[in-house]
């Protein structure tokens, strides 16, 4: 999976203001309705908040990759967003969230969104890809991130 051709530079946002995991949910949400990945931002919205409440999604070391698999999603997407501040999001090391990676995905039976979460989160437990993620300040620094790791 080529999640370097994905990046669309309407879901990619740096200093995102939010001061908590519902209000970052919600903005990234609108980024997605905005772009057009999804066509029902409150139910997109309810289902990532779904999935939230099974299991935080803050996988450690600054990073959440918060997702949902539904029906009002047209095509699988990925919003790449770093917070202007640090909020709490419940992860497992206890530690606030900077770059959230929220995943959308279309309940047709493909099951490209557990892909899409595998890459992402086998890539993000490597020190040198979550750095270069974290350090990012553009669109093409991403994308060299994403495709110097093959990602």
């Amino acid at each position: 999976m080529d999640l370097s051709k994905m990046v669309d530079q309407r879901l990619v946002q740096f200093d995102l203001d939010a001061d908590t995991k519902e209000e970052a949910i919600i903005k990234i949400a609108s980024l997605m309705y905005d772009s057009g990945k999804v066509v029902d931002k409150d139910a997109y919205t309810q289902g990532v908040f779904e999935r939230e409440k099974e299991f935080s999604t803050g996988i450690g070391m600054h990073v959440a990759i918060p997702h949902c698999k539904s029906s009002v999603v047209k095509e699988a997407a990925f919003a790449l967003v770093k917070l202007k501040n640090e909020i709490d999001w419940g992860s497992f090391d206890n530690k606030p969230v900077k770059l959230v990676i929220m995943l959308a995905a279309p309940d047709d039976g493909d099951n490209i969104h557990l892909t899409m979460l595998s890459t992402l989160a086998k890539n993000l437990m490597e020190d040198e890809f979550r750095a270069g993620l974290l350090q990012s300040e553009s669109i093409e620094d991403i994308k060299k991130v994403l495709k110097e790791k093959g990602v």
